[in-house]
């Protein structure tokens, strides 16, 4: 291959790289492979495909180039089937079939199909190892493929892995700040008033069309009955036409699912695909009744229900049915939290009703969520709820009768800020305030009203919902930073690459490319970390534990660090007395993978990195020891928990995403075992996994 053709091959690969880099959602990434991609790869036509979340399938994203139906006839196609993409799929490994009677030989079913001529490259997508789909290039003639051009294949196929990777954790991102701000607005409008009524009939207006096409809440009767309180959908004239037709057909609080299960049950009731026979069963002979569910369209439903101290007294119901798409697991979690909130504010609003009736408000404040105090005019303590001693450390004996400053030194601090409404009046919301009680920093929603002879506070910790937002808003942050520097390199590389007023060496040209390699490769195990902890968080990892060689294991993760290992560092195996272990292989290699980068990149200096295996009792032993950095005692265990990562000036400026070891613990706990570390500072560090032995 010329020069010339190689240059052209870079500057075309460049593009591809560029517009990827300003790709951002899913649907921007998928543009640029399919336009520039397929161009830079020399094919006439190419498609994307991606393992569905069952893994038994695979499901087209979008094509180009391509006659005919594709996306119709083949859409959706079995994991298992006898075709290109998913023989990739399932072998992890890429495809070049160079002539048509090459493809019909492999594929008989392929044969008759598309043009008469044209060669096939089918290349995995995949993110630290995990293959999570194929990308497929069609070629007007039949083509030999030689090393440089399956590298460039292969490369291209890579950017395409990392980047759709990428903007799958951005849209994940943007749709956990969407449910956010929702809960927000939900949270005001919930707290902005007493009556409930009012509020959750706003409620179900928000959450349509956001949520759903259709909200509902109803509330269970003082004799078993179903009352309708709200119901929301975006035309008016529908809600009209729901409302008559829930006096036509009242719900029976014995049906055996929707909302009356809920309500007798108190467990939700999730349908992402509403079953024919569950409408078959609810319609029954009644001809009226099947035309109007068949024009109402419903597809999906959730159904969770509005419990309170133990007590479930209404149901929220969402439908996915002319517009909304069917809904996901996220939409549950969602719709559940929703729920939960509009539970406490209606049991909240019961109990404050009854109070203001006068002879059981004692009583009926002891058992609300929220902290509730009760100030004279003069600031004293006329009433503190135990919620209020369990925010403040201090028991209801010792505050009523003295002044708030005396009792809470900070109250004039905490409460500077909260406006005081007028009782019934809408508030302007709770004011979130810190407080610092026994060393321990708590975050407290404050609301207040005055009511003329004094002033009641309600407060709410919300010291979980802080930490969350601040755990996401350090995943934004890690995110951010670890992925931008490696994008960086590799744009800067490819950009010294393609300029044609410089004048490349072969070996400088390599070592560009070397950067780019090792980049790329940073940055998909970035990517796939911040993928699997998500899906560890969302328990959606699957571990296929069997018997295995830990020995072996072992070894193979030593040789794999022996390819590229820096000077000074010296590798060694030692396996004395060690048996077979149950265990996930993949997911232990994993583990031990990351434990050994990491005692090579915290040993700056050189030294010793040793994989030992021993008997441990009736379990097995393996330790990763170092002569590296070490750890501080106070920070031993920290290091576990999720974007945590040391003070740079104590580890020389190493750095990392913060969340290796966090994945490396909840791996070796799914598999029954212990993850631990004994370390010192300037000496080293010995990382133990603790795993049962095989049966």
């Amino acid at each position: 291959m010329s020069v010339h053709e190689r240059e052209d091959r870079a500057l075309r690969l460049q593009r591809v790289a560029e517009l990827l880099a300003e790709a951002v959602t899913p649907q921007e990434v998928l543009d640029a492979i399919l336009t520039e991609g397929v161009r830079a790869a020399e094919a006439r036509a190419g498609a994307i495909g991606v393992l569905s979340p069952d893994r038994e399938s695979i499901e087209l994203l979008a094509q180009q180039g391509y006659p005919g139906p594709i996306m119709e006839d083949w859409g959706r196609f079995p994991v298992s089937a006898a075709l290109p993409m998913s023989q990739v799929v399932r072998t992890g490994e890429p495809l070049f079939v160079s002539t048509r009677r090459e493809r019909n030989e492999l594929f008989p079913e392929l044969a008759g199909q598309g043009r008469s001529a044209g060669a096939i490259v089918v290349l995995p997508l995949a993110v630290e190892g995990r293959v999570f789909g194929a990308m497929a290039l069609s070629f007007e003639e039949e083509l030999e493929f030689g090393l440089e051009r399956r590298e460039m294949k292969i490369a291209l196929a890579r950017l395409a892995s990392q980047n759709l990777a990428r903007s799958q954790l951005y849209e994940e991102e943007q749709a956990l700040r969407e449910r956010m701000t929702f809960l927000a607005e939900a949270s005001e409008i919930l707290s902005s008033s007493l009556d409930y009524h009012h509020t959750l009939g706003k409620l179900a207006r928000l959450a349509v069309p956001g949520l759903a096409d259709w909200c509902t809440i109803d509330m269970a009767g003082e004799n078993g009955e179903i009352e309708r309180l709200a119901v929301a959908h975006e035309d008016p004239e529908k809600v009209r036409w729901a409302s008559e037709l829930q006096e036509r057909y009242p719900p029976n609080p014995d049906d055996p699912h929707g909302v009356p299960q809920v309500l007798r049950s108190g467990e939700p009731e999730f349908f992402p695909s509403i079953p024919a026979e569950l409408l078959d069963e609810a319609i029954g002979d009644d001809l009226e009744l099947r035309r109007i569910i068949d024009e109402l369209g419903l597809r999906s439903s959730i159904s969770v229900p509005l419990t309170a101290r133990g007590r479930t007294f209404g149901a929220l119901t969402l439908i996915a049915a002319e517009s909304h798409p069917p809904f996901t697991e996220a939409d549950f979690a969602l719709a559940t939290e929703l729920a939960r909130r509009a539970a406490v504010a209606v049991d909240n609003a019961r109990l404050y009703s009854e109070a203001e009736k006068g002879a059981n408000a004692a009583q009926a404040l002891a058992h609300v969520a929220d902290g509730v105090v009760l100030l004279d005019p003069d600031g004293v303590i006329r009433h503190w709820n135990p919620a209020a001693a369990a925010i403040t450390g201090v028991d209801e004996e010792h505050a009523v009768g003295r002044p708030v400053g005396d009792v809470v030194p900070s109250w004039a601090t905490l409460t500077s800020h909260v406006p005081l409404s007028a009782p019934g009046e809408r508030g302007a919301g709770p004011v979130t305030v810190p407080l610092v009680r026994d060393g321990r920093e708590r975050w407290l929603a404050i609301s207040g009203v005055d009511f003329g002879e004094g002033a009641v506070y309600a407060l709410q910790d919300v010291t979980d919902e802080h930490a969350l937002e601040k755990t996401r808003s350090d995943f934004v942050a890690t995110a951010s930073h670890e992925l931008r520097t490696p994008l960086a390199a590799v744009y800067g590389a490819v950009r010294t690459l393609r300029r044609e007023d410089v004048e490349l060496s072969e070996e400088h040209r390599a070592a560009f490319l070397d950067m780019i390699e090792s980049e790329s490769l940073r940055l998909s195990k970035i990517v796939g970390q911040i993928l699997l902890a998500g899906q560890l968080d969302a328990d959606a990892v699957e571990l296929s534990i069997s018997e295995c060689d830990p020995v072996e294991i072992a070894a193979d993760v030593i040789e794999s660090a022996s390819v590229h290992l820096p000077d000074g560092i010296l590798l060694g195996l030692s396996a004395e007395g060690a048996r077979s272990i149950d265990c996930d292989e993949a997911k232990l290699k994993q583990v031990l993978v990351n434990l050994v980068d990491n005692a090579i990149k915290y040993s700056p200096d050189g030294g010793q990195v040793t994989i030992r295996l021993d008997q441990n009792g009736s379990g097995c032993l393996i330790e990763v020891a170092d002569q590296g950095l070490g750890i501080p005692a106070d920070e031993q265990e920290r290091i576990f928990e999720k974007f945590y990562r040391l003070d740079p000036q104590q580890t020389k400026g190493v750095g990392g995403s913060g969340l290796g070891l966090y994945i490396c613990r909840e791996l070796v706990e799914r598999m029954d075992g212990q993850l631990s570390v004994e370390s010192e500072p300037g000496v080293g560090s010995r990382f133990q996994v603790a795993l049962p032995t095989g049966r």
